[in-house]
C-alpha cells in the first residue's frame, strides 16, 4: 500500500472501511476485521488513495468522445482515411460539420501538421475541424474555411495566428484561434454534454481517478452551459465522481465534498506543441517565432488582483519561460497589494521555468500543477520538446525532482494527453532526464494527497488515513518493482512500454466506499 504521504510502500497493510470513511489502517495483526466483513484480496497489487486529476478538460472531453478520436493516427494518410470513414459511417450530410480531435504531428510520418489540401482529399463537401491534442491548434478544410470566412486577407485574432502559404492564403492551421471558428459550429446541446459526463465519468473509474478538477469550458460562450450538466447530475444524485470545477467568474469556494467551485483560471500562452507557448528565445525550429501572448496583460492583473482579494483561488496557464514568469509576477503583485497566507493561487504547467522563477513562485508559496504525461509523450531524445527548444533548454522542462525538494506543491493531472493517472505516475517515475526523476510514492503522492491540497481538501481525502473519504484504487500491479521503471531506453523500447502502460486499466476504485469499478 502506498498512502499517499510520501511515506515508503507498507507491505501486508489491511484498510478498513466503514461506509462512507475509512475506519482504520494497519497491520494485519493490528486491525480487527469485523465478522461477515467484505474482504477485498490485493495481493500483487498496490492500493493507493483514489487518484486526482488536478488538471483535464472533463465535460469537453466526455462531449468529444464521441467525435474522430486520433490520438493513435501515425500518418496523414491516416488521418484522412479515419476521416473518410467517419464521414461515410455517420452519413453526414453535405454541409454538417465532422470534428476530430488528438492528432499529434510528433506521432505522425511526415512530422508536420495536417492542411487543407490533406483534409480537402477526405471531406470535399463537409466543413471539418481537427483539433490537435494540445487543444491550441485546430486544422480547417477549404469548406470549413469557407463557412468561418477565412481568407488570405483575414487578420491575425487577438493572441492567435491563422498560418498562411506563400501565396499568402491560409493553410486551414489555426494557433490559439479557435475563437473565429466556434461560432460557426453548432454548439454541444446539453443532452450531449450530460451524456458526454457519464462516459467521462465511466471512463476515469476504469482508470482509477476519484476526483478530477475540470479547467476549461466546452463551449466557451456559455458559462451556464458547461456548469449546469455538473449540477444537474449532483441535484439527481448522479454525481459518481468528486469534481472541482473551475469558472470565468470569480468568487469564494462553494460546493461540497462531491462538486465545489473557487478556482478561476486564465491564460498567459498557449502549447509548445502549437509553437505559441511564450518564450524568451526563439524556437529551435522556428527561428520566426518565439511564441503568443494570448491574454491581455491588463485584463489579467485586474482578474488576478480581484479573485486574491475576494479570498479565491487563481489558476493560470503557462507553459513557457516568459509565460512563467508573467504569470508570477501577476501573483506576486497580488500578494504585494494585499498579503494573503496560504492562499494556493496555482499555476498551471509550469512546464518552462528559469531558475529565478522557480525561487520566486517558490517564495510566494505558488502551487505548481503540473502534468507528467507531457514528459512521457514528448520528452525523450528527438522528441517534440527537444524539437521545440534544443537538447540544452528540454533538460530544463518539467523539473520534478527540483521542484519536490525545495518544498513545492505539485499537483499531478493529464489535460487530457491521456487521461490517464497511472500512466502519469508511470512518466513521472520515468521521467527521460534522470535528473528530474521522482520516486514511486512521490509520484502517487502528487495525484492523490497534493491534488487535494490543490483544493484544500487535504483534511478529508488524498491518503489512506482513518477518519478520510473511502476513496481508494486498487492498481493492476505492484508498481514498487524494479519491473515498473522502464528497463530499455532505446526508442523501440521506450514506445513498447508507452503503449502497455496506456493500455493499462485500474484492477478495482471504490469511491465513497462503494465499489464504482472492477476489472
Amino acid at each position: 500500500m502506498i498512502d499517499g504521504t510520501g511515506r515508503p510502500a507498507l507491505r501486508d497493510a489491511v484498510v478498513l472501511i466503514d461506509g462512507p470513511r475509512i475506519a482504520a489502517v494497519g497491520k494485519r495483526s493490528m486491525i480487527d476485521v469485523p465478522p461477515g466483513a467484505h474482504i477485498i484480496d490485493a495481493s500483487g497489487r498496490t492500493v493507493v488513495p483514489g487518484l486526482i486529476d488536478s488538471h483535464t478538460h472533463f465535460l469537453s472531453m466526455g462531449y468529444r468522445l464521441g467525435h474522430l478520436q486520433l490520438d493513435d493516427a501515425e500518418s496523414l494518410g491516416d488521418i484522412v482515411g479515419r476521416l473518410s470513414e467517419y464521414i461515410r459511417a455517420r452519413r453526414l450530410p453535405k454541409g454538417k460539420w465532422a470534428q476530430g480531435r488528438g492528432w499529434d504531428d510528433q506521432n505522425l510520418a511526415e512530422r508536420r501538421y495536417p492542411d487543407r489540401h490533406d483534409l480537402d482529399e477526405a471531406s470535399p463537401d463537409n466543413p471539418v475541424a481537427l483539433t490537435r491534442i494540445c487543444g491550441h491548434m485546430i486544422v480547417l478544410n477549404s469548406k470549413a474555411l469557407e463557412a468561418c470566412g477565412i481568407t488570405g486577407d483575414t487578420p491575425n485574432p487577438p493572441g492567435g495566428v491563422i498560418d498562411k502559404d506563400a501565396a499568402g492564403e491560409p493553410t486551414g492551421v489555426l494557433r490559439d484561434a479557435r475563437g473565429i471558428v466556434s461560432p460557426h459550429i453548432p454548439p454541444p446541446t446539453y443532452e450531449e454534454l450530460k451524456q458526454g459526463l457519464r462516459d467521462a465519468i465511466k471512463l476515469a473509474h476504469s482508470l482509477g481517478a476519484t476526483t478530477i478538477h475540470d479547467c476549461s469550458r466546452p463551449d466557451e460562450s456559455s458559462l451556464l452551459l458547461s456548469v449546469k450538466p455538473y449540477v444537474d447530475a449532483h441535484g439527481e444524485g448522479d454525481m459518481k465522481l468528486r469534481c472541482h470545477v473551475m469558472t470565468g467568474n470569480p468568487h469564494e469556494r462553494s460546493g461540497d465534498e462531491w462538486l465545489n467551485f473557487g478556482t478561476m483560471k486564465i491564460g498567459i500562452d498557449g502549447s509548445m506543441g502549437a509553437q505559441t507557448a511564450l518564450l524568451y528565445k526563439h524556437y529551435a525550429n522556428d527561428p520566426s517565432t518565439c511564441g503568443v501572448y494570448v491574454g491581455n496583460q491588463e485584463r489579467n492583473r485586474r482578474v488576478v488582483g480581484e479573485q486574491h482579494v475576494n479570498g479565491g483561488q487563481i489558476a493560470i496557464h503557462a507553459i513557457g519561460d516568459r509565460a512563467i514568469a508573467e504569470a508570477v509576477n501577476r501573483i506576486e503583485e497580488a500578494l504585494e497589494a494585499k498579503p494573503r497566507p496560504d492562499h494556493r493561487h496555482r499555476i498551471e504547467h509550469f512546464e518552462y521555468p528559469t531558475d529565478a522563477d522557480i525561487e520566486r513562485a517558490g517564495r510566494l508559496g505558488i502551487v505548481a500543477s503540473m502534468q507528467p504525461n507531457f514528459v512521457g509523450e514528448w520528452a525523450w531524445p528527438g522528441g517534440m520538446y527537444e524539437t521545440r527548444l534544443g537538447e540544452e533548454r528540454n533538460r530544463r522542462t518539467n523539473p520534478y525532482r527540483r521542484l519536490l525538494d525545495l518544498g513545492f506543491h505539485v499537483p499531478f493531472g493529464s489535460d487530457g494527453m491521456p487521461f490517464h493517472p497511472l500512466y502519469g505516475i508511470w512518466s513521472a517515475v520515468n521521467h527521460p532526464i534522470p535528473e528530474s526523476r521522482i520516486s514511486v510514492e512521490e509520484a502517487v503522492g502528487c495525484y492523490t494527497l497534493e491534488g487535494a491540497y490543490a483544493t484544500r481538501e487535504e483534511k478529508i481525502k488524498g491518503s489512506i488515513e482513518p477518519g478520510k473519504l473511502a476513496d481508494v484504487t486498487i492498481l493492476p500491479m505492484d508498481i514498487t518493482k524494479p519491473e515498473f521503471h522502464l528497463a530499455k531506453t532505446d526508442a523501440v523500447g521506450v514506445e513498447k512500454a508507452k503503449r502497455e502502460m496506456k493500455k493499462m486499466k485500474a484492477y478495482m476504485t471504490i469511491l465513497n466506499g462503494e465499489i464504482v469499478y472492477q476489472a
